[in-house]
């Protein structure tokens, strides 16, 4: 195999897959963060922490309602077996229909008896993300990548003109942005319906006791697993709103976003390499090349870091200088940032054996210790100590991970 340049991986069709995801992934993250400081800027650092923290529930309780069925539904449908996609697409079909009903019925338990500001828009912006997020992974599992770069786009265009639309010429803007997000969603969501749904593989035949045991079984550990992910993050706005203030969660939020290039960096070659090791037998065999492919992420990602860090204090006090507050704390999310991504990149051994439990803990791990370290910390240091909680957590959850990698590989060997 010939040697790659350092930002290339070892595997040619990883990148040329890895390109095609990026025209609907980048597209969407990159218009994101451009309109981002503006919308930030129309609503004010409180509305924007209300935005943050509404979006912030919806990705919390993302994977509890949809138990992360998605994942399951992905790899399954990367068995080369007809059976086996079979079993997956319907089995995750039916459970996610039943969660969209039970939380229908949650949603309106809880508006009788205790109505919550935005319920029904956060409900439809849940409904919405969960079955989206299902369907792009169904998408990937069939190897739909066109398609689901398509309905990315889609997506990223009419939130983007929904959001500018809601800041610049209506009244109600945070509920108008909220809006905006969930017809962006639906719309992303009709278009994968109506042209990736397969028929051929919902069989009712496959929707037994034996099949749906098996299915959420690998399912619901990456409910937690996910959840961590998110929780990494996110748990720690309701810790600042509660022992802070809105005003800064928004400072926070605008810190996290100037901070997110470094992941969707990151994570550029990640489903083309998740794709391409899940289809391989002798996947334990490719040490070298699969240790490669970290060392270039990391080296990249890196490189991303150095070079946000300083755009960020060289241009934001120029053309937004009312966001200049949000800048000290960049440092640290940012390497949080790269520390999660190389941390992804080492689930796919997981993802392989369908370890879903274990790497479920791995990731919970790091939350706990978060989460502890937040509440102690925010006291003394205020936002910084929060930054620090999330550093500290990203890399215990990457020290446990590194472990499980080496373990992988290593039982090949011993085995030979």
């Amino acid at each position: 195999m010939k040697k790659n340049s350092t930002f290339f991986l070892p595997e040619k069709n990883i990148s040329k897959n890895a390109w095609i995801y990026s025209l609907g992934t980048y597209s969407s993250k990159i218009i994101s963060l451009i309109i981002f400081p503006i919308i930030a800027v129309e609503l004010g650092f409180e509305d924007t922490g209300k935005y943050d923290l509404v979006i912030s529930t919806v990705a919390i309780l993302g994977p509890i309602f949809s138990l992360q069925i998605g994942d399951a539904a992905y790899r399954w449908l990367s068995e080369s077996s007809e059976k086996q996609k079979s079993i997956g697409f319907t089995t995750s079909t039916l459970i996610l229909l039943v969660m969209v009903v039970l939380l229908s019925i949650v949603t309106l338990f809880v508006q009788l008896i205790q109505p919550i500001p935005f319920l029904f828009i956060g409900y439809l912006i849940l409904v919405s993300h969960m079955l989206l997020n299902t369907m792009m992974q169904i998408l990937r599992g069939n190897g739909q990548i066109k398609l689901y770069t398509s309905a990315m786009i889609v997506r990223s265009i009419t939130f983007t003109l929904g959001e500018l639309w809601a800041v610049f010429y209506s009244e109600n803007k945070l509920q108008n942005v909220l809006i905006a997000f969930a017809v962006a969603n639906f719309l992303s969501l009709f278009i994968c319906v109506s042209k990736g749904f397969k028929r051929k593989q919902f069989s009712l035949q496959e929707a037994n006791k034996v099949n749906f045991k098996r299915v959420l079984k690998y399912a619901y550990p990456m409910v937690f697993n996910a959840l961590s992910w998110v929780l990494l993050i996110n748990v720690n706005k309701y810790i600042i709103s509660s022992r802070l203030d809105y005003e800064m969660n928004g400072v926070f939020a605008v810190a996290e976003k100037l901070a997110s290039p470094i992941f969707f960096l990151g994570i550029f070659y990640f489903f083309s390499a998740q794709d391409h090791y899940l289809g391989k037998a002798n996947f334990q065999q490719l040490s070298k090349d699969f240790n490669q492919l970290i060392k270039n992420i990391s080296l990249l990602t890196s490189f991303g870091v150095v070079t946000l860090i300083a755009g960020a204090y060289l241009l934001l006090p120029i053309f937004f200088p009312d966001l200049e507050d949000s800048i000290i704390y960049l440092p640290l999310l940012a390497i949080a940032n790269l520390i999660m991504i190389i941390s992804v990149y080492l689930s796919i051994p997981y993802t392989y054996q369908k370890e879903s439990l274990q790497q479920a803990i791995s990731t919970l791990t790091g939350i706990v210790i978060t989460i502890l370290l937040s509440f102690l910390l925010i006291q003394y240091w205020g936002l910084t100590g929060v930054c620090i909680a999330i550093l500290i957590g990203a890399l215990l959850t990457l020290g446990i991970r590194l472990k499980h990698n080496n373990a992988f590989f290593k039982a090949h060997v011993n085995s030979t």
